[in-house]
């Protein structure tokens, strides 16, 4: 499938998760950086910074998946019940 045959909504829920696993990484970041860090701040930074973008990242995350279902259902489907 290329660029063209996506529609808007699974083209914002691309980016979407590409930000979402960057701020993920980023906290992942933080985190493995206060581990070497050896000050009594590096625990804040670990506690508190790292702690925010991993909960923002799966937030976003969990919310743009979310969304794409919800936007999603809206449409005609091809499965009406049958199995």
């Amino acid at each position: 499938m290329n660029v063209a045959e996506m529609n808007v909504n699974e083209l914002k829920m691309t980016k979407r998760l590409r930000v979402s696993g960057c701020i993920l990484l980023l906290g992942l970041l933080v985190e493995a950086f206060s581990l070497f860090w050896n000050h009594p701040l590096a625990f804040i930074a670990f506690a508190t910074l790292g702690m925010f973008l991993i909960l923002g990242g799966v937030a976003l995350y969990l919310f743009s998946l979310l969304g794409y279902t919800s936007a999603e259902g809206t449409g005609s489907s091809s499965y009406h019940g049958k199995v």
